[in-house]
């Protein structure tokens, strides 16, 4: 077993949570703040005071280190700033299991006076800056994310339960696995499914590097799963390891909704119609347009597929390897009258294919929270024909870069929710195809849109 390590914003919940956590499990609990009191003589305040702030992180990077290094599992409260250090994130992650207990600014201050005692609390405004500077930070090296915005029962419930799936025990009932994992809004969108049609179901986040993928299928035959979905990077790694794939799926290469029926794992592919349904939504169709598609995995082969079935009048697929824009095209071949354009994804090709598109759609995480890149130009947006659609299948954040440039220059534009809602819907068809429930897939697209966007 690994530490728990736990991370956050100061007074977000660290220390008292950490703390009931460690009794509920019988492990020792260990709070950074005060083992460098300890170490020091001096309280936190102090240290500021005297030495600054550096000085402090110094302190608290030994104490990361000299924690982790104890052979046996502990649960670990880290300072709100631990994130700050590479050196940290990377001990960290080697060493245990990191918690980001998330609980926003507003609330941290309802409940915690200007504190005098805590040197980056004692200004309010302080507090918002550091949520916007250190939030990215910690979705990008926590494990798991545990929201702690009711009260201590329900978070202590829900980091119980992270815990044991993070140590290996699945979760009952449903869940979304990938890597990066912290940014998805899967458990939001199937949990409000659940609760529309009156089903008692949990559904979890659960971050499985590429690397482990065999032992988490192999794990999910033998738990209480019922079904989970996949994100990247697994869609196409994950067919080898199914028992059957359903033929859409097969053919496009990618699985997003893998189904557990007595320790046998079928896959199928729902991306592919709910990116169709939300284009739908607001009145676009791929029937006689022209498709440009930005990127060569999963999501892509999937968006390839369904616009040649569904009679798009080109398809052009660029990737940063051209040889993987080649495979998706040598995968549609025969669903479409027409050779499939492929290039690479540099900025002059770009610049061509856009001149002829209807619908651009980027299927690459360019731009998403927690992956760390971005395009590196938007120039080939103003090459787009009047009236055409940007659709970025990023959906987190809400507005990336690349949809806020396409509404400067005129262009209609949205973001990857509507396709994350419909496949959600559809994959929810698949999970609880043992029960007769009729789904009202326009109800719900409604219904869970308005709890997201509040």
């Amino acid at each position: 077993m690994k530490h728990i390590a736990l991370i956050g914003l100061s007074g977000c919940g660290k220390s008292t949570l950490g703390k009931m956590l460690a009794n509920e499990l019988d492990m020792p609990f260990i709070d950074i703040d005060i083992t460098v009191e300890r170490t020091t003589g001096m309280t936190i305040q102090r240290i500021f005071e005297q030495h600054g702030e550096m000085f402090f992180r110094d302190l608290e990077a030994a104490a990361v280190r000299s924690s982790l290094a104890l052979a046996e599992p502990s649960v670990i409260a880290t300072g709100g700033g631990a994130v700050m250090r590479p050196d940290n994130v990377q001990a960290l992650r080697e060493r245990g299991f990191v918690i980001f207990l998330d609980r926003p600014a507003e609330l941290i201050l309802s409940n915690i006076a200007c504190d005098s005692s805590r040197p980056l609390l004692t200004d309010e405004g302080k507090l918002y800056e550091l949520e916007r500077v250190r939030r990215k930070l910690y979705l990008s090296t926590a494990d798991a994310v545990v929201s702690n915005n009711r009260d201590l029962p329900h978070a202590l419930a829900d980091l119980l339960e992270m815990t044991r799936a993070l140590w290996g025990k699945l979760p009952d009932g449903y869940a979304v696995i990938g890597d990066p994992i912290a940014h998805t809004l899967s458990p939001q969108i199937h949990t409000a499914v659940f609760d529309s049609l009156g089903i008692a179901a949990k559904y979890e986040a659960l971050r499985v590097p590429r690397g482990m993928l065999p032992d988490f299928v192999s794990r999910a035959r033998k738990s209480n799963l019922l079904g989970f979905n996949v994100t990247i990077p697994h869609k196409s790694d994950i067919i080898p390891l199914l028992d059957t794939v359903a033929p859409d799926a097969e053919a496009c290469g990618a699985v997003n909704t893998v189904l557990v029926r007595n320790g046998r794992l079928s896959g199928f592919n729902t991306d592919m119609s709910g990116l169709l349904d939300s284009l739908r939504e607001i009145g676009y169709d791929y029937n006689g347009r022209r498709i440009l598609i930005l990127g060569a995995g999963g999501a892509a082969r999937g968006v390839a597929l369904k616009a040649a079935r569904s009679g798009a009048s080109s398809i052009a697929i660029l990737a940063r390897r051209v040889e993987n824009a080649r495979v998706i095209a040598s995968c549609i071949e025969g669903e479409a009258p027409y050779n499939v354009v492929c290039g690479e994804m540099t900025d002059s090709v770009m610049s061509i294919e856009a001149a002829c598109a209807d619908i651009l759609i980027n299927a690459t995480p360019l731009g998403m929270r927690g992956a760390g890149e971005d395009f590196t130009s938007l120039d080939f947006l103003g090459c787009l024909p009047r009236g055409a659609l940007v659709c970025d299948l990023v959906y987190n954040p809400a507005e990336t870069a690349l949809l806020s440039r396409a509404r400067e220059l005129g262009y209609a534009a949205i973001n990857g929710l509507g396709m994350l809602i419909y496949q959600a819907i559809l994959a929810d068809e698949l999970f609880l195809d043992f029960l007769d429930i009729n789904i009202d897939k326009g109800n719900l697209y409604k219904v869970i849109k308005e709890r997201l966007v509040k």
